[in-house]
């Protein structure tokens, strides 16, 4: 069993020699590092090239692409057996690749593994993990499709994994590829969806670190745009998942319970800012997600 660590990267100078170093430094080494630029104009590939002969390195010449796409070349560019997607801020633990290869090789057939995740700030200082109970050994928990969609719904904080910390049989992502139509939750929308093709392993360790920060592809929106941008996705998911048989009632209904959030959210923010475009277009998304959930309903 073979795996890469792929670092999707865009002008990424401030932490990724730290995402790359914690890369080269697991215990179990991956076979390929392979770090797939989205043609950064900051000194991204400067730092990346430090490293050369430890990892390779790709230039989409035509980018920024966008995260997701990034996500997608970087993917499509590995070589081996299993592959997991690092930040270019964040980190992974010196052990998770060990424990992580090790639990797949217990489980054969399994094509998907999650560990959780500490949260760190800007300054790689831990302030909240996304799961406080651990498993008793290294092994984890088998989950079927459908309790990992309850899991990430329902446990951690805001779930009970990110993006770092992941590890998926290249075969998935013939079956089960990011969508940029997604948006910002384009990671959640693919941990939804992988279930359909696997059951997961479960590693309740906090064996990678994911960042807060300003500069990232959320923390640089303001309130009201990462509220429009969230209700638009939410309704995407509803879109996506009406009547389907993998969702069931209770999961589905999580999606709904969002989207009218950032409903009320995007409406507060346009009265706020006396922004009547902001209002009538979250009234039309309210009233298009009153049209999703009768079609639901009535199905």
């Amino acid at each position: 069993m073979t795996v890469s660590v792929i670092i999707p990267s865009y002008n990424g100078s401030r932490h990724i020699r730290q995402a790359i170093l914690s890369a080269l430094h697991q215990q179990r080494p991956p076979e390929e590092i392979l770090v797939c630029d989205d043609n950064s104009t900051d000194g991204t590939l400067d730092i990346c090239r430090q490293y050369e002969g430890r990892l390779s390195i790709y230039k989409n010449p035509n980018g920024p692409s966008g995260f997701v796409n990034g996500w997608n070349n970087a993917i499509a560019r590995a070589s081996t057996d299993y592959v997991s997607i690092l930040h270019q801020d964040d980190t992974l633990a010196p052990d998770f690749l060990r424990i992580g290869m090790a639990a797949l090789e217990r489980h054969p057939g399994i094509r998907h593994l999650f560990s959780t995740c500490r949260y760190i700030d800007d300054e790689s200082r831990p302030f909240s993990c996304s799961y406080t109970e651990r498993t008793p050994d290294e092994s984890g928990i088998r989950l079927t499709g459908a309790e990992y969609v309850r899991y990430y719904q329902m446990l951690g904080h805001p779930h009970i994994h990110r993006c770092p910390g992941v590890i998926t049989h290249r075969s998935i992502f013939d079956q089960c590829r990011y969508e940029a139509g997604a948006g910002h939750i384009a990671d959640d929308d693919f941990f939804y969806r992988v279930g359909m093709y696997t059951d997961i392993i479960g590693i309740l360790q906090p064996l990678a670190s994911f960042r807060i920060h300003k500069d990232s592809a959320t923390g640089s929106l303001q309130d009201a745009e990462l509220s429009r941008k969230l209700m638009e996705d939410y309704i995407y998911q509803c879109r996506q998942w009406m009547g389907h048989p993998f969702m069931n009632d209770a999961a589905y209904s999580y999606f709904v319970r969002n989207a009218h959030k950032y409903i009320r959210r995007s409406i507060g923010y346009g009265i706020k800012q006396r922004s009547i475009d902001s209002i009538v277009r979250a009234i039309r998304q309210w009233k298009a997600l009153k049209v999703i959930t009768w079609q639901t309903s009535s199905g």
